[in-house]
């Protein structure tokens, strides 16, 4: 349960991003941008990513858990504002993939700057459900747009990826950020994640 659907659809994301090194036939991933990264699916996709091997950029609005997401393995923290306002219909090429928890406006932003080829693998909605953007990043510079559906995933995919997590994932660590709560805690905390306020991983304890 420490894991759950969070931490199953991080790695389902990571190794969506880490796909781009196959489907371009060696051509490496270094530079990762990671949206929500203080949720519980982005707190595990940062730490995954990093010990893909990767350069992990984690973007957050809560400048007070900088030092936690470094303990993650993140190398760079960006502050999500710097995704808001009108985006380019191409922007310099940062990302080899991008890891998007939260959806919504600042997906615009991620495609123009995501590199020829990178892939931007999307799991959450938090931010909004509807994109504003343009065929460019696609047809210009061959940006993939991966979904995630978790509960969609093959018995296949289940076998392979949960295999792999215990070399990707330190459980002491999830543990540290895991947050057990009663139906009531849940109701009022449910509120504090639409608004960004709530970080870290929740575990709802229907004995609690």
């Amino acid at each position: 349960m420490m894991l759950g659907t969070a931490g199953f659809t991080a790695l389902l994301c990571s190794f969506a991003v880490k796909a781009k090194e196959e489907l371009l036939l060696g051509e490496k991933v270094k530079d990762v941008l990671v949206t929500g990264a203080t949720g519980g699916v982005g707190s595990i996709a940062v730490m995954i990513l990093s010990k893909m091997g990767y350069d992990v950029h984690a973007v957050t609005g809560k400048k007070d858990k900088n030092d936690y997401l470094k303990g993650l393995g993140a190398k760079n923290i960006i502050d999500r504002k710097e995704f808001e306002g009108e985006s380019k219909l191409l922007e310099k090429g940062v990302w080899d993939g991008v890891v998007d928890t939260v959806g919504g406006a600042a997906l615009t932003k991620i495609f123009a700057q995501t590199k020829p080829g990178g892939i931007v693998a999307a799991c959450g909605n938090a931010g909004g459900i509807k994109i504003n953007t343009n065929v460019m990043p696609f047809i210009i510079r061959g940006v993939k747009l991966w979904g995630i559906d978790s509960s969609g995933s093959s018995i296949k995919r289940r076998e392979f990826v949960w295999g792999e997590a215990a070399k990707l994932i330190d459980f002491s660590k999830v543990k540290s950020f895991t947050k057990e709560l009663s139906f009531t805690e849940l109701l009022e905390t449910y509120p504090k994640l639409l608004k960004g306020e709530f970080f870290g991983r929740a575990i709802v304890n229907p004995n609690k």
